[in-house]
């Protein structure tokens, strides 16, 4: 089966003082989490895994009371260890044939059938890349032209490539082994270091999501932007 996983238990410290869970940052009349959620549901996924803290219970009233997506989803809280365990926590509960879909519950993205376009990618692990215009903000990903990965450089001066991984999927089987290469890792293991290691004995693919677009509302400047962003992308299809 196939599932949606979502980490939200960050402290979202980028975008504070705002008073709530970054998570609820209102944008063009939804909070923001919202958006990855209607694209995991546009997608087919009826079971989506919010993985939080226990100290956010405001995500989880507004979710589990007003959000329309509400009967989707279920909750984990968990300690703070990460965006790779946040990521891979549901895994616990599920079979190793079943796939976990995800993205990152601060951002907003288009185009709107972005997760269905990686399931038809194969492969056990698979990322969906976007042109976000800023590579060196985020994690950028190099395949050949067979979809491949070939190597994920996390936040450098000078990427060699402008594709960024925003959403992906992956067999739950394939857990330990990122979990352990994870644990190898100084300090906060970094999902985008994980993955690199992780593809020096296994095949990991990609797929470049066309005329894409993306926003990473954690930072103040972008948040400002994010009700524009939302309207020029929506008028614009």
């Amino acid at each position: 089966m196939q599932y949606g996983s979502i980490p939200a238990g960050g402290l979202g410290t980028r975008l504070q003082p705002i008073g709530f869970s970054k998570e609820l940052a209102p944008v063009v009349g939804r909070a923001v989490i919202e958006y990855l959620i209607e694209r995991m549901v546009l997608a087919g996924i009826k079971k989506i895994f919010i993985n939080t803290a226990e100290d956010k219970t405001d995500l989880i009233r507004y979710l589990s009371t007003k959000s329309k997506y509400r009967d989707y989803l279920i909750y984990l809280v968990r300690d703070r260890k990460g965006l790779l365990d946040g990521i891979t926590q549901p895994a616990q509960f599920l079979r190793p044939d079943d796939e976990l879909f995800f993205g990152l519950p601060d951002t907003i993205w288009y185009p709107l059938d972005g997760f269905s376009q990686i399931r038809d990618q194969q492969g056990k692990l698979v990322l969906g890349l976007f042109d976000t215009g800023t590579p060196k903000s985020f994690d950028s990903v190099v395949i050949n032209k067979d979809n491949q990965i070939q190597s994920i450089e996390v936040k450098v001066d000078s990427p060699k490539s402008k594709w960024t991984w925003g959403i992906g999927r992956f067999t739950v089987s394939e857990v330990p082994f990122l979990s352990k290469l994870a644990t190898q890792q100084k300090g906060t293991p970094l999902f985008g270091v994980a993955v690199n290691d992780y593809i020096k004995t296994n095949q990991a693919y990609a797929v470049e999501l066309a005329h894409s677009s993306f926003i990473d509302i954690g930072q103040p400047e972008a948040y400002s932007q994010a009700e524009s962003f939302v309207t020029n992308n929506t008028n614009s299809k």
